[in-house]
């Protein structure tokens, strides 16, 4: 079934069936996984819970794109059933273009993070990232801090493609600032395929792209966080080879979603899709579009060395840039944390929030 002939969401008789076949192994993966995984250097000071959980996203994630979008539904979706279990306030403000903004926790316009979501510009947001967002909030409440996280809703992949998602979030950055929100009041996150995201903003506020109109600043953005940002939709770097398996995505899934991904980029926007490819000099003059930028990776995530390589062509261009490699750290690390309801921390989440902190300080 094509994406013309399908609603997000809808998914043949045969493949629930296929679903159903595809998640009987689990069980007997976990115990595997149990028996073997704690011993590994990465995994030596996680709890057991935490490797089960990390096991389970990384054999789920091989599933089908229709099939995880079956069972995870649309980022709004989640966004309820996550605010509802919470007892949080629903806000939402529709941007146009099918895209919206969905408020975490209370909404607030003296000092906003705008988060761009990741899952491959294919699956929406998860209700665990958003619980990381919200602790966050928390953490900074701590600082005397109060401030606004507005989760982006893009549309996703089969439905619709670049430049769909680069302009729905120059949309969120335009509403903001129609709504009073000025740009070094702003910081802007983004994990995997977020990440990407914020980069494309960056890439269009220095070379904007025909299709999209043009993303006009009164000032420099106060900041952008690239949390193991997908800057090579490929691949091909040792990182994958050396860490497939034990990274929470497999090297096969994400060549497959690479693949897609690239599919509906123009051969001329190849800076868009994967920065890491882009000529030496696109990110000249990013001090004025951005004042500083924190880009995050783990050491044993797939794509380590492409962000490794990104991050040092980056900072020739930015020197407010901090890299950061956490040791043993997995794809978005920190996320996982909330995925189990870990009560220890690893080292990411208080960088971000004194990171973050700085920046509104």
């Amino acid at each position: 079934m094509s994406p013309a002939e399908r609603s997000y969401g809808e998914l043949p008789w045969t493949q629930i069936i296929t679903l159903v076949a595809s998640i009987i192994p689990l069980p007997a993966v976990l115990l595997w996984t149990a028996l073997t995984k704690p011993f590994a250097s990465y995994n030596k000071d996680r709890s057991l819970k935490r490797i089960l959980g990390d096991a389970s996203i990384r054999y789920t994630s091989g599933l089908k794109v229709a099939q995880l979008q079956y069972v995870s539904g649309t980022t709004s979706n989640v966004y309820n059933k996550w605010t509802r279990s919470l007892h949080l306030p629903v806000a939402v403000d529709e941007l146009g273009e099918n895209a919206r903004l969905l408020w975490i926790g209370p909404k607030r316009l003296d000092h906003v993070v705008l988060f761009c979501h990741g899952g491959g510009y294919l699956l929406p947001a998860s209700d665990y990232s958003l619980s990381f967002w919200r602790h966050v909030q928390l953490e900074l409440e701590k600082h005397k801090l109060e401030v606004g996280f507005a989760l982006l809703e893009y549309t996703l992949a089969p439905f619709a493609g670049f430049p769909t998602p680069l302009n729905q979030a120059r949309l969120a950055l335009e509403f903001l600032f129609a709504a009073g929100v000025q740009p070094q009041n702003i910081q802007i996150t983004g994990d995997s395929a977020g990440g990407n995201l914020a980069l494309q903003l960056l890439s269009h506020a220095l070379h904007p792209a025909h299709s999209v109109p043009e993303l006009r600043l009164s000032a420099p953005i106060r900041g952008i966080l690239a949390i193991s940002p997908w800057v090579c939709l490929t691949a091909d770097s040792k990182s994958y080879t050396e860490n497939d398996g034990n990274d929470m995505v497999r090297k096969k899934t994400l060549e497959a979603w690479g693949r897609e991904i690239l599919s509906g980029f123009p051969k001329d926007y190849g800076a868009f899709s994967e920065p890491a490819k882009a000529p030496d000099s696109w990110f000249e003059g990013a001090p004025r579009i951005v004042e500083r930028v924190l880009i995050t990776a783990g050491d044993a995530e797939c794509m380590r060395d492409d962000i490794v390589e990104f991050s040092a062509t980056f900072k020739k261009h930015h020197s407010d840039t901090e890299f950061v490699v956490q040791k043993g750290g997995l794809h978005e690390d920190m996320y996982l944390d909330f995925f189990v309801k870990e009560r220890k921390l690893g080292s990411l989440t208080p960088l971000i929030v004194e990171w973050l902190a700085a920046g509104f300080t």
